[in-house]
């Protein structure tokens, strides 16, 4: 698909903010891979700054800004010394990885919501059967974090979880979106279903997820032709934020129809 990615995602963050969250401050080096940009503010004097160049170091797996990144773990501001240790873990600090994995063990929620976050974000593989795990919550923050974090992580045993969660969960808009992440087509049907749920948030998740499942190969074939249908039917839903998805769900599958669609959407 070849309409503008970043077009698509201000429009998705206009329509529904909770989607995009607060992207960070170096977004645009981190898209040109471009580390000594990034490096040289770890040491602004904005934390802000310095915690957002953490992160995207962290995401570019940028190993030699590591002695940095370890000197920055005595920063006087607790949010930078947390944006740190997400790089580090993600870079591969097993024990800073550990710690976080505890910490779903906490008797807080916003403590494990937190690091459910961290573990997400810093790409930790072997969290998955822990998170799997913390997921049997009753609140709604805990269970739309781990959710997000299982979708980022990318594990297919995470499915049967994730569609319970869409289904019945505090979570399913959440849900409904880590599922468009983990690639497996027994996702189709339960998406599916998804597109006529009352909720239209959910109705819209549901259709992102099977656009990005049709563009990444992994669409139950059966069933493809009633995702297509379903979609065109949501291109005319009263709900602008679910006729936006449909409408890039149907590129996704390489429908003309839906291109026009969201080409349309993108000029209004």
């Amino acid at each position: 698909m070849s309409l503008n990615e970043e077009a698509i995602a201000e429009k998705l963050a206009e329509l529904e903010p909770a989607w995009a969250g607060r992207s960070n401050l170096f977004s645009k080096e981190v898209r040109a891979k471009d580390a000594k940009a990034i490096r040289a503010h770890l040491k602004d004097a904005l934390p802000a700054a310095r915690g957002d160049a953490a992160e995207a170091l962290g995401q570019l797996r940028d190993f030699s800004s590591v002695p940095e990144l370890k000197r920055l773990m005595t920063d006087p501001d607790p949010q930078v010394r947390r944006s740190t240790a997400i790089a580090l873990a993600s870079l591969g600090d097993e024990q800073l990885a550990k710690e976080f994995v505890k910490a779903l063990l906490d008797g807080s929620a916003k403590v494990v919501a937190g690091a459910a976050t961290a573990l997400g974000l810093a790409g930790y593989q072997p969290a998955v059967p822990y998170l799997l795990k913390a997921y049997r919550t009753e609140h709604p923050r805990v269970a739309a974090a781990i959710a997000t974090a299982l979708g980022q992580l990318k594990d297919r045993q995470a499915v049967p979880w994730l569609v319970t969660a869409m289904k019945t969960g505090l979570s399913p808009v959440e849900a409904a979106a880590a599922l468009g992440e983990l690639n497996d087509a027994s996702a189709t049907r339960p998406l599916c279903d998804a597109l006529a749920h009352e909720l239209p948030a959910l109705r819209a998740a549901a259709a992102r997820s099977l656009g990005r499942l049709a563009q990444a190969g992994s669409i139950d074939f059966v069933l493809k032709d009633q995702a297509v249908t379903a979609l065109h039917r949501l291109t005319k839903d009263t709900d602008e934020r679910v006729r936006f998805c449909a409408a890039l769900a149907l590129a996704g599958f390489g429908d003309p129809v839906g291109r026009k669609h969201l080409t349309q959407l993108l000029e209004t």
